[in-house]
């Protein structure tokens, strides 16, 4: 793998932009392939300017790249889910925010075991 020794500048152009969230989101899918035992887990290292470096594709890219990558992923498989299933994105959407927020309280929940039974 070749690291660049100076920072890759980020694209300024809409093209090149959307390229680089492209790049990105080949590496969040990848990524969580690779979390549920599928493909191998891409190298990602952060870059002293705080750029994430993706090992896969070669190329550095920002927090703002991966956020909209990822943003793009969800949304695809939004409006995928809701093209199969005949319902509105916003019946799927609604239903992931209720199950997430669901997670979070039994996160919460399960810190304050820990932390009574740590006390």
């Amino acid at each position: 793998m070749s690291v660049p020794s100076s920072p890759q500048q980020i694209p300024s152009s809409g093209s090149s932009r959307r390229l680089t969230e492209l790049r990105a989101g080949m590496s969040v899918l990848s990524s969580a392939a690779a979390d549920l035992e599928v493909g191998g887990q891409p190298e990602v290292r952060v870059l002293p300017d705080g750029r994430l470096w993706l090992g896969d594709l070669e190329v550095a890219v920002t927090a703002a790249d991966v956020y909209q990558a990822a943003r793009g992923l969800v949304a695809a498989q939004l409006h995928a889910i809701a093209q199969v299933s005949g319902q509105p994105v916003e019946d799927h959407a609604l239903a992931w925010l209720v199950t997430l927020q669901t997670n979070e309280v039994m996160v919460g929940l399960e810190d304050a075991v820990r932390e009574d039974d740590a006390a």
